[in-house]
């Protein structure tokens, strides 16, 4: 509630301008639902022009489209009434109208729960029969489905994605039009689904998610999406980096393909990471778990051990570690040489990699002296 109050005095200036203005969107579906607000976005009669003239602060984010930041205790996404024009690409509109309606900006819009507007004494204003739906927990699109999905092909995995994470079911016209659409999401950037796809599995009920995708023939058209039956009784949030790990451990895919998904570096990392994780709880090795949780996230392990059906209990594991870190070792490389009257070079390396793991297995105490002790018998390899 008090993300709401932030921007009532966005809303108030407006009003005292002569104009209208609106919460709208997921931070209004939220409020109904009592779940957290994350970002507020506003809707108003008033032109870009006329809302930068009107706050001190703003930022032209995407004036273009109608959208202007304002800086006013808190930062807030302020667009205009617009209706959008022909969508050539089955993403973005190629041009918008601005309009002076809010009915008309609410219609435009993708699904009735995101279809809602507040105004400033928080009263709700319903166009669509969004709060019905919020009470059926349905997800249903604003007028024909097919037009919404075929405007923007990006709305048939949103879908699915606030199927997962609201744990709500799909319209049957709704599910219906996105088995129909489906062949077009082609046209949507990978990023953006992406972004989608990872939401979708961070959510409470990813396998509902998962199971619409299936279900509706999207995963034929989505690179590194298309082997889901394993995951379809998925029941806990994972991150995309496990999910396409999986993938590369079962081989369906492989690691230089997912160049292609152009995730970031760390993402690219955490991947393989994680495919390193999977292979390891495979093997079974004596010390696996011991030398899993000093090297990989706890989280990471935990997702890793839940697809595979690995039972250990890392935390415990994790929580008697000896060691965190190579620094935590009581002996530096500098005492190695002097201690062993060597000067440096690659066994250097070697032999600390050798004490870490002998200490985080349990095998040598890290205490100096035993430390050393075990060197003046491994030190002359």
């Amino acid at each position: 509630m008090e993300k709401l109050k932030s921007a009532i005095p966005v809303l108030n200036q407006l009003k005292s301008a002569g104009y209208e203005a609106y919460i709208v969107g997921g931070a209004v579906r939220n409020h109904l639902l009592q779940l957290p607000i994350s970002d507020v976005d506003i809707t108003t009669s008033a032109l870009p022009d006329e809302v930068e003239a009107l706050f001190e602060r703003t930022v032209p984010i995407g004036k273009e489209h109608g959208t202007v930041m304002v800086i006013l205790n808190g930062t807030f996404e302020v667009t205009t009434f617009r209706v959008d024009g022909e969508y050539e690409d089955h993403r973005r509109p190629d041009t918008v109208i601005f309009v002076r309606d809010l009915k008309e900006d609410i219609l435009r819009r993708d699904f009735t729960v995101n279809a809602m507007a507040l105004d400033e004494n928080m009263s709700v204003i319903d166009y669509t029969g969004g709060q019905d739906d919020l009470k059926k927990r349905l997800i249903r699109a604003v007028g024909d489905a097919e037009t919404r999905f075929t405007e923007d092909a990006l709305r048939m995995i949103r879908a699915a994605r606030f199927q997962s994470v609201l744990d709500f079911s799909i319209e049957e016209k709704t599910q219906q039009a996105i088995e129909i659409c489906a062949p077009l999401i082609a046209h949507v950037a990978i990023e953006r689904i992406i972004v989608e796809i990872q939401k979708l599995l961070n959510g409470p009920k990813p396998s509902a998610g998962i199971a619409t995708l299936t279900a509706s023939g999207l995963v034929k058209h989505l690179p590194y999406f298309r082997e889901w039956q394993e995951m379809l009784k998925l029941e806990i949030p994972l991150s995309l980096e496990i999910y396409i790990a999986f993938h590369i451990y079962k081989g369906y895919a492989d690691i230089e393909g997912i160049k292609s998904l152009k995730l970031s570096n760390d993402s690219y990392r955490a991947v393989k990471q994680a495919v390193m994780v999977l292979q390891q709880l495979e093997q079974q090795e004596e010390y696996m778990m011991e030398r899993l949780v000093y090297h990989y996230p706890l989280s990471m392990i935990q997702s890793c051990q839940t697809l595979v059906g690995h039972q250990a209990d890392a935390s415990d594991y994790a929580q008697h570690r000896i060691i965190h870190r190579r620094q935590d070792i009581k002996v530096n490389g500098n005492d190695l040489m002097k201690h062993l009257d060597r000067s440096g070079g690659s066994w250097l390396k070697n032999m600390l990699a050798e004490i870490e793991d002998a200490i985080i297995t349990g095998q040598l105490k890290n205490q100096r002296d035993s430390i050393l002790k075990w060197v003046e018998q491994h030190g002359k390899i």
